[in-house]
């Protein structure tokens, strides 16, 4: 796995975020859009036994749903809690799924390590994503082109809840709008990408 400096600005940054995500009740929130979860997962067509890789995965929401279908599926978070909530849930419904704190900036993986990668909502928000695509890439890349998906929403910054769009304006991050439109999500994954959903 590739690895990048990281500046003051935006360690400060990855702080605030990791503090923001941390604070709330995600997984109580994340129960009322499973249903969108389970579309999206759907719209993935992976076939049972491939290796993914859900990045940004919260409280398992997405990575559970493959757990069930049979995938081998790990899920990566910055948030400890959400990590911690993730291996309960996982555990209290038998599934066999693994979760660990990561960066995804920073995937603590070998390269070609999964088959499939996926980001419901969370990859987004990282503060340098055009590095979060590259690392993910890498991750699942095995000479053809990565299944990658990912959420897109075209809401723009005044959307956002004031914390988070403070953070997008730090230096050392790109501009942009909570949300990624599909001509710059299809420039960040470059040859990485076969499908876009």
């Amino acid at each position: 796995m590739s690895a990048s400096a990281i500046s003051p600005e935006v360690e400060s940054v990855k702080t605030r975020l990791k503090n923001i995500w941390m604070a709330g009740d995600y997984d109580r929130f994340s129960r009322y859009i499973e249903s969108s979860a389970r579309d999206f997962y759907n719209r993935l067509h992976v076939a049972h036994g491939c290796q993914l890789l859900d990045v940004g995965c919260g409280s398992g929401q997405l990575a559970l749903i493959a757990a069930k279908d049979g995938l081998e599926v790990t899920g990566v978070d910055i948030a400890s809690n959400l990590v911690e909530r993730a291996r309960a849930r996982a555990q209290a419904e038998g599934l066999r799924a693994r979760f660990e704190e990561a960066d995804a900036e920073a995937l603590p993986f070998e390269d070609a390590s999964f088959d499939v990668m996926a980001s419901l909502i969370a990859a987004m928000f990282a503060p340098r994503p055009d590095l979060v695509a590259k690392n993910c890439c890498e991750c699942a890349s095995r000479g053809e082109p990565l299944p990658w998906q990912i959420g897109l929403h075209r809401v723009s910054s005044g959307r956002c809840s004031k914390p988070y769009r403070n953070s997008l304006r730090r230096p050392g991050c790109p501009r942009r709008s909570c949300g990624a439109d599909e001509p710059t999500v299809r420039e960040r994954l470059d040859k990485g990408l076969s499908s876009l959903t």
